[in-house]
């Protein structure tokens, strides 16, 4: 390493005072009420009558919402941990592979699939003797079938619905929990960015932190949760991802944080990394294929102009956060 690139890395005192407190105590407080109101729109909405909006609408901001996950991810995080992983910072070691964003991301989208596959398995392991269906007779005598017989006899529409609902419970938790890790990042980013470009990252995030909210909002309202508690639970948790992140920004960079030592890149690469992968795979995997792909018949059932209207929408998410990551 010459000895430009060592100063580089080094943590630099000028003397200049370009970092504003106050300013990034105020967007904590933003965001995590831009937060909340993205994610809470669809929730209100399904639960409260006086909030309700029309279920095309919900959907569009559904599709929008997929396409703005995938946009993170491709625009927002991978260039992000590839910058971070290749860094002049870092030792030799990792400079002379140039591809570890895209192994940790492959890593991240593989351990994906296979927790997937193990809540699936764990969640359909309930005996079959246990599950059974009550129908009554033409003399309203209540009887039960068992699944099995159910299925043969014709009857497994209510199945088909319980194991779509688990379906669509794993794909949310790994969503959030995917959306989750980034959020907390991007506040990171934020609390510690010291210069001119506060304010234009701010605003940025703000819009970013929106609709990413109102992507995941609409998967909660479609939980059918019995109560509203559950998805507000949801929808708080998520809301302070960011203000956690940029409050632990300001935390590191009142004691000196160096964004250039080595744990700070590769700590961050990684997660950046994995955040990729975790939400390239749910975007692609549990939102588009799942909700627009073959197997989707309900969407296929729609008329031809909803589905154009869905498709734009997920186009204009994507290319909404292309446009953001200009700034952020």
């Amino acid at each position: 390493m010459s000895n430009s690139s060592s100063d580089s890395c080094q943590v630099t005192d000028d003397g200049s005072d370009s970092y504003n407190l106050t300013l990034r105590i105020i967007s904590v407080f933003v965001l995590l009420i831009v937060s909340f109101a993205g994610a809470s729109i669809t929730i209100f909405s399904s639960y409260i009558k006086f909030f309700r909006i029309h279920p095309i609408i919900i959907n569009a901001g559904k599709y929008f919402g997929a396409g703005v996950i995938l946009g993170t991810g491709f625009i927002h995080t991978l260039p992000g941990a590839m910058s971070a992983l290749t860094d002049e910072c870092l030792p030799d070691s990792w400079k002379e592979y140039e591809s570890y964003a895209g192994l940790f991301a492959m890593i991240a989208v593989l351990l994906m699939q296979l927790i997937e596959v193990i809540a699936h398995h764990q969640l359909h392991r309930t005996p079959k003797k246990e599950q059974k269906i009550v129908v009554e007779n033409i003399d309203s005598t209540p009887y039960v079938i068992p699944v099995e017989d159910c299925q043969q006899q014709g009857h497994s529409h209510g199945l088909s619905l319980l194991d779509e609902d688990r379906n669509r419970r794993i794909t949310t938790y790994l969503l959030e929990f995917g959306i989750a890790i980034h959020s907390v990042l991007i506040g990171v980013t934020l609390g510690t960015e010291d210069g001119s470009t506060f304010v234009a990252l701010f605003i940025a995030l703000c819009f970013h932190q929106f609709f990413e909210a109102i992507a995941l909002g609409a998967q909660i309202a479609l939980l059918n949760n019995k109560s509203i508690l559950p998805g507000i639970m949801m929808v708080i948790f998520y809301s302070f991802t960011t203000p956690i992140g940029i409050a632990i920004g300001i935390g590191v960079h009142i004691t000196t944080y160096n964004p250039k030592s080595v744990a700070a890149l590769l700590s961050t690469g990684i997660l950046d990394a994995a955040s990729t992968g975790i939400l390239i795979y749910v975007a692609l995997v549990d939102l588009i294929a799942a909700e627009m792909g073959p197997g989707a018949h309900r969407f296929f059932e729609l008329k031809t102009r909803v589905k154009i209207l869905y498709f734009i929408a997920l186009y204009l998410g994507a290319a909404f956060m292309a446009v953001i990551g200009r700034w952020a």
